[in-house]
């Protein structure tokens, strides 16, 4: 497992926020294979509705769907070939991705909580740890810092870009919820070009 360099800067020194054309570029991803990715987000959903069944179900999967969704990501960015059982794939990386979903989701929740806002901001700061986990293979806390530091750099920008991607879902959800099967990986591939954009994919994601 790598350790974070306290000293190592993750981002890129000439990067800049561009979220239109993140979700532009998303958008053209997404519906180059739209039913593949509809059926993706199916799946997660899906699979996410099963774990709620139980506390210990939504703690277990949802860390590790979430990296392995950055697994698919990263691969169709780059142009790689994917299948649809590469989801799975974030179980590979299961005690950093479910450490880190617990603390994530513990810190928004008292954000949240705190009216809202903060809430926003801690989801900006953290919204790279899976990536992190992926791309770099550090472990949670290193992989929370990693994100944290890259986005503090532009935490308005990125806290806007989360509200944005919020309200993209909820339009979704509310087009008889169907929509959401294709807003959803939208916004999951809009983040990972932010990440490959503002650090740079490294890793092969095989």
């Amino acid at each position: 497992m790598a350790e974070l360099n306290e000293t190592l800067d993750y981002g890129k020194p000439d990067a800049k926020v561009n979220m239109g054309g993140w979700i532009s570029k998303a958008w053209e991803l997404t519906f180059s294979e739209p039913g593949v990715f509809i059926l993706l987000a199916l799946i997660y959903i899906a699979i996410n509705a099963v774990a709620s069944a139980t506390i210990v179900g939504v703690v277990i999967v949802a860390g590790p769907l979430s990296v392995g969704l950055f697994y698919i990501a990263f691969k169709k960015i780059k142009g790689v070939p994917f299948q649809i059982g590469d989801i799975s794939k974030g179980f590979s990386f299961f005690v950093a991705a479910v450490i880190s979903s617990i603390l994530i989701s513990l810190f928004v929740s008292i954000g949240t909580s705190l009216c809202i806002i903060p809430g926003i901001i801690v989801s900006a700061l953290y919204m790279f740890t899976p990536a992190f986990i992926l791309d770099k293979n550090l472990d949670f806390w290193n992989a929370m810092e990693a994100s944290r530091k890259v986005a503090q750099k532009h935490v308005f920008e990125l806290s806007i870009f989360i509200i944005v991607l919020s309200i993209i879902n909820l339009i979704g959800i509310i087009v008889c919820f169907v929509g959401v099967l294709v807003t959803f990986p939208i916004t999951i591939l809009a983040t990972a070009i932010a990440y490959d954009e503002l650090v740079g994919i490294e890793s092969e994601a095989e």
